[in-house]
């Protein structure tokens, strides 16, 4: 019911803003018809219904639009790739924020930036909302939906180890004294969970490395001289991390290397309290829902959250002493669409703060705007983390990057190489990736 409330006030609030700018027309008009793709299940529910809103808002305008809809719950990218191959492209597409490089090298992606400057809800959307969606000095999309990683765990298991509640760590050594006090006093629990090795996939990048790497004030890619920064002291730092994470016997390497880890760690281990603490995606939150997909009974008594801490106070990117990483999903335009004032109005719709609270509602994840309404644990995210986001290199060669990452990781967590020598192993591979031209070294002091 609030969801279709929300749903009827958004194509009220649009119909009396086309008919105050004189747009409505009494006459009835030729269909109009726009392509629209976006990744299938579990999205297509809320996304169909926002487009049913969008028709709607039309009609009442005295527009007939008929909105034809591709949703592949599989290959969407690949798929979304081989329609503008074949010149049969949407007008409008839902993107991955990490995958413009990629559409605006094949130069099927609109640029936004003079629809943008014109459109005043740009600037209810946060300086990250914006960046992440911008490649090359341009801008891309409109970010709808984001997420962010955060420290979860077990109060439960905290309260028994004598760690002092609420945790709110401010260091990396406040991580590590909590992990230990499990180690040593509620030995059946492994202390924490930070992701590692090649079979979690990006998630060990994102979730994992990032977290650490900005968290010691790291940079990959620096974009003032196009260059790969594949050596410094925060790389190592962030390696050392995994090395004495595993080291000290604070995690478990073997789960790791099973087909889905993520089952023994989180959809099993933080449900049941079989893992202390761990770093992960803030969308777990609500899989943890009593009625969620991992459901625990009594969520709100036995898990928690922190926001994750830098190295030390100040030691983060940006001298910050907390960091976020964040990735999303936007709203994008076909270059080659024939229909630009319609296409650009659907992504003002889908865009608006009723939208976007109503998929976040419907679909997860945290609003891209500020004057979304949201829930709770939305808005806290929102005060504490978001101001602390950053985010993965948009570059074409950033994939074959981060599998080097995963790799390293995975020689740390079995015993393979020390932290200073993964990173040298790490720093070879990318070199004969990109080019020798194409890396640089910083001093390891």
């Amino acid at each position: 019911m609030v969801r279709y409330t929300r749903l009827l006030k958004l194509v009220f609030c649009f119909t009396m803003i086309t008919l105050a700018l004189g747009l409505g027309v009494v006459a009835a008009q030729d269909t109009q018809t726009l392509t629209v793709s976006f990744p299938g299940d579990p999205r297509s529910e809320t996304v169909n219904a926002l487009i049913d809103a969008f028709v709607e808002m039309k009609a009442e305008a005295g527009v007939t639009v008929e909105v034809v809809i591709n949703e592949p719950t599989e290959g969407y990218t690949d798929q979304l790739l081989l329609d503008f191959s074949a010149g049969v492209g949407p007008d409008v597409f839902s993107v991955s924020a990490d995958f413009l490089p990629d559409l605006v090298g094949s130069e099927v992606i609109r640029p936004l930036d003079e629809l943008l400057g014109a459109w005043a809800g740009w600037a209810n959307f946060p300086q990250g909302m914006q960046e992440m969606s911008a490649y090359n000095d341009a801008t891309y999309a409109v970010m709808y939906n984001t997420d962010t990683r955060v420290l979860f765990y077990r109060a439960d298991v905290l309260e028994q180890a004598g760690v002092e509640l609420p945790f709110e760590p401010t260091s990396w050594e406040e991580i590590f004294a909590a992990a230990e006090m499990i180690r040593q006093n509620v030995p059946d629990v492994i202390p924490m969970e930070v992701q590692a090795g090649t079979i979690w996939g990006e998630g060990t990048t994102i979730d994992g490395f990032f977290m650490l790497f900005r968290g010691a004030g790291g940079t990959l890619f620096d974009t003032s001289d196009n260059t790969w920064i594949v050596e410094s002291p925060a790389m190592l730092d962030a390696f050392s991390f995994y090395e004495r994470m595993f080291g000290d016997d604070l995690s478990a390497a073997e789960p790791f290397m099973e087909p889905e880890p993520w089952v023994f760690f989180l959809q099993e281990g933080l449900a049941n309290g079989d893992v202390g603490m761990a770093v992960v995606v803030n969308v777990v939150w609500g899989l943890y829902a009593p009625d969620g997909a991992w459901g625990i009974e009594n969520r709100d008594e036995v898990l928690s959250w922190a926001p994750m801490p830098a190295r030390e106070p100040g030691a983060g990117i940006n001298n910050w002493d907390f960091v976020g990483m964040g990735g999303g999903w936007g709203w994008a335009m076909s270059s080659t669409t024939d229909n630009e004032d319609l296409a650009w109005e659907f992504i003002q719709f889908m865009s608006s703060p009723d939208s976007i609270a109503t998929y976040a509602e419907g679909v997860g994840g945290i609003p891209t705007r500020v004057d979304a309404p949201t829930d709770a644990f939305n808005e806290t995210l929102a005060a504490e983390v978001l101001p602390f986001q950053s985010f993965r290199p948009a570059h074409p060669d950033y994939p074959r990057v981060s599998e080097q990452i995963q790799i390293a990781t995975e020689r740390i967590m079995l015993g393979e190489a020390t932290a200073a020598e993964a990173m040298t192993l790490f720093a070879e591979a990318v070199e004969a990736i990109v080019g020798a031209e194409n890396v640089k070294r910083l001093p390891i002091e």
